[in-house]
């Protein structure tokens, strides 16, 4: 799921509004710059940097009677406006999660975001309006279970120019699944097993500026080479629809038009 705070102005007159597609790449949290309340000895907050889902961090046993803090000291002058979480328990353990954030060192803590709850555990994306600030923190209030989360990013989210229209599957409708159906002689249907199951969908934008492309998508394709990203194709309209994932295939960008517009397929698949 994809929260816009309310300090995000939309504008629909805008080139570019509530519903262009999103993409969280850029990833602030190190091992050295992210700690935790609490974490157990096997899952540590330094997990939250490592872009597996399957490393991650788990508070204390005992940790849901108290609120849990996911601090990233980000210490930087150009602005953050995103906060990604993903593979986490925050939805079935009814965890209500915020986000906050001090401007230099000396500063308290302020709410940035409010307290969101969640029907699922499916990965989520706070937006807020980009400020720079010295640190960062997801607060986690007492829930039915002590909190995990495998992946944190913080940054500036890259917004495409181009809004999505048709011929696109969502990502948590994009189910792909490897199956083996039982069979008996006679033909009969005697069961059938899932060996694995994913989620895919495909994106493809079409005349992009070239000056876009080379400043701020390039920079995006070198780095989902090898990491993933989080994805919102229709963040105003479908805010449910949000995927963490990478790329299936080489992003190669094609040159469309005589004036230098250029067109990109982006094939992923991805955890929702």
């Amino acid at each position: 799921m994809i929260v816009i705070s309310s300090s995000v102005v939309l504008s629909p007159d805008d080139d570019t509004n509530g519903n262009n597609p999103v993409i969280g790449w850029e990833q602030l949290v190190t091992a050295s710059n992210v700690s935790a309340t609490t974490e157990a000895a096997t899952w540590p907050a330094r997990n939250l940097a490592d872009p597996s889902t399957y490393d991650r961090w788990e508070g204390l046993v005992g940790s849901p009677a108290v609120d849990e803090y996911l601090q990233c000291i980000v210490d930087r002058i150009d602005p953050v406006d995103y906060v990604g979480l993903a593979r986490h328990n925050f939805g079935t353990a009814q965890i209500p999660v915020s986000i906050e954030a001090k401007a230099t060192s000396g500063d308290p803590f302020t709410e940035i975001m409010a307290p969101q709850m969640f029907g699922n555990d499916a990965p989520i994306i706070f937006r807020f309006a980009p400020v720079s600030y010295y640190a960062l923190r997801v607060r986690l209030q007492p829930g039915l279970q002590a909190p995990r989360c495998a992946v944190l990013y913080v940054g500036k989210l890259l917004i495409m120019p181009r809004r999505i229209y048709v011929g696109h599957t969502p990502i948590n409708y994009g189910r792909a699944t490897r199956v083996y159906n039982g069979r008996s002689e006679r033909g009969h249907f005697m069961g059938r097993r899932i060996l694995q199951e994913s989620v895919e969908t495909g994106a493809t934008f079409q005349n992009i500026l070239p000056s876009f492309y080379r400043e701020h998508l390039e920079p995006f394709v070198q780095n989902a080479q090898q990491y993933p990203f989080f994805w919102a194709w229709r963040p105003q309209s479908y805010p449910n629809e949000v995927g963490y994932c990478f790329l299936t295939s080489d992003a190669k960008p094609v040159n469309q038009r005589a004036n230098g517009m250029m067109q990109l397929q982006l094939d992923m698949a991805g955890v929702v």
